[in-house]
């Protein structure tokens, strides 16, 4: 006859803790130890100061992550991109590199979608060897995660940017920056970073090439209906608390622009930006380059920048876009009461490597919209 006890014996203590520390050694090493950090909402705000800026000037990129040479219509020269954007950037005094999404694709079929670790041989090979000019190589990069990257590994991206490289800014898929600069430091921009795989994709319908990404959602507990809840919620909460800014840009991967805007949960995305007068939104994942710009009805200009190293084809109910086959990005200048902005073809490049301006426009700060009486 045993004895039972409501104590475990030691040897039993022994065993339970040995499962506990490899259980959580898993977790480290799989994901770097940052599930908490990546997953939970935050409202702390990454701020930045620009004192002897008089405006802020920045480029948008997304959809780069190929280092292609131009083997056929659909794929073209990730470099041929990157000169134009040394251009820009030393001819205007860019401050950073609005990156969304799309880092790391698959480039061959021996290669793997995303990346696998800090360490992968990508980093070098697509990001750090690509766009290593004197300029580019000193501008921060504030990085959103596109479908491709969560393919695989899109923690390691993340841990990539807290333990190797902050450049690669990407502290969490969900994040805030604030950046002051103009006279006195008065003008306020406020940048809210976010995750939209999270609303695009329902997990039930995820084709099969695809499967990495519903296996992520799932084992990150992002595809339940609270986890949008949850992620909507962050999203109007910061909306609401920076009121007060005369910028508000929200940048994710999959674009707002008319027949775009209705897949699964983004029309309550794009609902959120119209209701809380967002400046703009700065999105890719479509191919091209392309804009609709604000209306009476909404203030938003919404951005698609996702021709960095493919094309493809655009969005019903743009008000301009590239055709096929045209390679860029875009370039911004924020003012006092402005931002003027160009869409870059890098197609084929121009003796200066500046690329061709083929879109330019302005659109209103928030308090020239919304005059305050």
């Amino acid at each position: 006859m045993f004895r039972t006890s409501k104590r475990p014996t030691p040897r039993c203590f022994y065993i339970v803790s040995l499962l506990l520390f490899i259980s959580s050694l898993y977790i480290t090493l799989s994901f770097g130890g940052l599930l908490p950090s990546i997953f939970e909402t935050s409202t702390k705000i990454y701020e930045e100061t620009y004192p002897d800026a008089k405006a802020l000037d920045f480029l948008v990129i997304g959809d780069w992550g190929n280092a292609g040479k131009g083997r056929d219509f659909k794929h073209g020269s990730q470099a041929n991109v990157s000169k134009a954007m040394e251009f820009i950037a030393n001819q205007h005094d860019s401050k950073f590199i609005v990156n969304v999404g799309d880092n790391f694709y698959k480039r061959s079929t021996k290669d793997h979608q995303g990346i696998l670790s800090v360490n992968d041989s990508k980093w070098e090979e697509i990001w750090l060897n690509v766009y290593n000019s004197t300029k580019l190589r000193k501008l921060p990069w504030y990085t959103v995660a596109g479908n491709h990257d969560w393919y695989t590994n899109v923690t390691a991206q993340i841990e990539y940017s807290l333990t190797i490289n902050s450049r690669f800014f990407f502290p969490s898929l969900f994040y805030v920056r604030s950046s002051l600069f103009g006279k006195e430091m008065k003008t306020k921009a406020v940048w809210v970073h976010i995750d939209t795989n999270v609303f695009y994709y329902n997990v039930d319908t995820i084709e099969a090439k695809m499967e990495g990404l519903r296996t992520n959602l799932l084992n990150f507990g992002l595809h339940t209906q609270q986890a949008i809840e949850d992620k909507l919620k962050w999203i109007e909460q910061r909306l609401i608390e920076n009121q007060d800014a005369d910028y508000i840009f929200v940048i994710g991967h999959h674009p707002l622009i008319g027949i775009c805007s209705q897949v699964s949960n983004l029309p309550r995305l794009l609902e959120l930006l119209e209701r809380y007068r967002v400046s703009a939104y700065f999105a890719g994942h479509n191919h091209v380059l392309e804009y609709k710009a604000p209306t009476k009805f909404s203030p938003v200009a919404f951005f698609i920048s996702g021709a960095g190293c493919k094309t493809g084809f655009g969005c019903e109910g743009k008000d301009w876009g590239m055709p096929r086959g045209t390679f860029g990005f875009v370039h911004a200048n924020i003012k006092e009461e402005t931002m003027d902005f160009e869409f870059i073809d890098a197609t084929k490049l121009n003796k200066q490597s500046a690329g061709e301006i083929v879109y330019n426009g302005t659109i209103n700060s928030r308090s020239n919209w919304y005059p305050k009486i």
